[in-house]
């Protein structure tokens, strides 16, 4: 199979984005496009997400794969993230903005009317992904060991004193052992937007189908999550890979060829739920 990836780079109101589209160039009927978020203190060149890219555009779904505005990784090395101002600026009313701007910016690129519109977001980008699919025109969602709600992980009492009197809140990036910051603008922006920034009112309100993949010994986000997330929806199913964590088998970087066999289970749950609909 030959697939092409075409990187490319979108405009937001927020600042640039910078994707790939994965495609394959065999005579195969194309089927729609897939959007795909990645999580916290990830972005689009993680793991073996381009392996995942170019699995699904093997079966006919371009791919689309992008980096959040402020997550820190610029030109000209994307693989870094050395814009550690820009992500400690970041929000998720900044990451919605992205996605709903990268969706709308998909489907204009799409051939007709017939082809249908997928997103997709793992762990942080699920919560995200599920608040762009209940603003947006899309077909389905997909959510990867995703976040049932955003409230929760904020820090309270003492802690959240702290930063606020701080404006600096610490977190340790293990991959590169980097020490990034949050501005307490983070936490005031999820308050005055809390309506918005709702998971579980966006996917009480999602109109088009959902798929959630969760592993029984995820170590960052408990199937608990994937549990209330498939039950609020108004058509929704899990799919419980066994024994599979939080990425699903890959880590970064991932030098192999091939996918890791949980995050294959992964491909095979989301090609039957995308020929079921």
């Amino acid at each position: 199979m030959n697939i092409n990836r075409t990187p490319f780079t979108h405009l937001s109101a927020l600042g640039e984005i910078h994707g790939d589209i994965h495609h394959s160039v065999d005579n195969i009927e194309r089927k729609g496009r897939i959007v795909f978020a990645h999580g916290y203190k990830g972005f689009k060149d993680w793991g073996a997400w381009d392996l995942l890219g170019d699995a699904l555009a093997e079966v006919g779904w371009d791919f689309v794969r992008f980096n959040f505005s402020h997550n820190g990784h610029i030109k000209p090395n994307l693989l870094d993230c050395s814009d550690e101002i820009s992500w400690s600026k970041n929000t998720y009313s900044i990451e919605k903005s992205d996605l709903e701007s990268v969706l709308k910016f998909t489907r204009e690129g799409m051939l007709n009317d017939s082809e249908q519109l997928i997103v997709m977001g793992h762990s942080r980008g699920g919560g995200i992904a599920s608040l762009a699919a209940s603003s947006a025109d899309v077909d389905g969602l997909i959510l990867l060991a995703s976040v049932c709600d955003f409230e929760s992980r904020f820090p309270s009492g003492e802690a959240l004193n702290k930063w606020r009197s701080s404006d600096r809140l610490e977190v340790l990036n293990g991959r590169t052992m980097q020490v990034l910051s949050h501005s307490f603008t983070f936490y005031e922006d999820f308050i005055e937007n809390s309506e918005s920034l709702n998971i579980e009112k966006a996917i009480r309100s999602l109109k088009s189908p959902l798929l959630v993949i969760h592993g029984d010994s995820d170590e960052a986000v408990d199937i608990s999550d994937g549990k209330k997330l498939a039950g609020w929806a108004n058509d929704g199913k899990l799919v419980v890979i066994p024994g599979a964590a939080h990425t699903f088998g890959a880590s970064h970087p991932w030098e192999s060829a091939n996918l890791p066999p949980h995050t294959i289970d992964m491909v095979q749950a989301i090609q039957q739920f995308l020929a079921k609909y």
